[in-house]
């Protein structure tokens, strides 16, 4: 009668404690599961996509001088809950390393072409900056400046022609600083 409570004390402690193993287990298989998803999320959310022309609101636009050269500004805002923008300042020419990141020129274009990711967390603003290299046949005030898209989407920013920006916030501005800085 005495081995049947020994051998029964037995059997509870085993199963008591391959029961609190087991649930050990689970919350680790879960808590490491949790950890991939999340770490697949957060990989995936910052991966580099062509920013949408239907994505950005583009509230402002306009030229200034950066040590004696017209600089080209555009300042927007990302529409899209899970989007953030990922761009600056463009030194890239013709984009020849075949990036979507930065412009494309030719006589009478320029071509802006921007990247985004897919975080909610990340800046919803969106500006670009291009500086004008006439040797690299980027003079800004004679060329047609657009944003553009992988999916030949475009919006025209500055007409080179009537020298006006559709989206500037003043548009006397432009005429303005081509007198003031005397350029043609």
């Amino acid at each position: 009668m005495g081995q049947d409570k020994l051998l029964r004390k037995d059997i509870i402690m085993k199963s008591t404690l391959y029961r609190k193993s087991i649930s050990i287990l689970k919350y680790l298989g879960l808590l490491v599961a949790t950890l991939l998803l999340f770490l697949g999320l957060n990989f995936w959310s910052n991966q580099l996509d062509d920013l949408h022309i239907q994505d950005v609101k583009i509230y402002n636009t306009f030229f200034a001088m950066e040590n004696g050269k017209p600089t080209f500004y555009l300042y927007g805002k990302l529409k899209p809950t899970f989007a953030s923008y990922s761009g600056g300042a463009f030194t890239q020419y013709n984009n020849s390393n075949g990036s979507i990141y930065g412009y494309n020129i030719n006589k009478n274009n320029v071509n802006i072409d921007g990247q985004q990711t897919h975080s909610p967390f990340g800046s919803k603003e969106v500006v670009f900056r291009i500086k004008s290299d006439p040797k690299h046949g980027l003079t800004l005030i004679n060329q047609n400046i657009y944003l553009t898209d992988q999916q030949h989407h475009k919006i025209k920013l500055y007409d080179a022609h009537t020298r006006t920006q559709t989206y500037s916030l003043e548009q006397k501005d432009t005429q303005k600083f081509i007198k003031q800085n005397k350029l043609n």
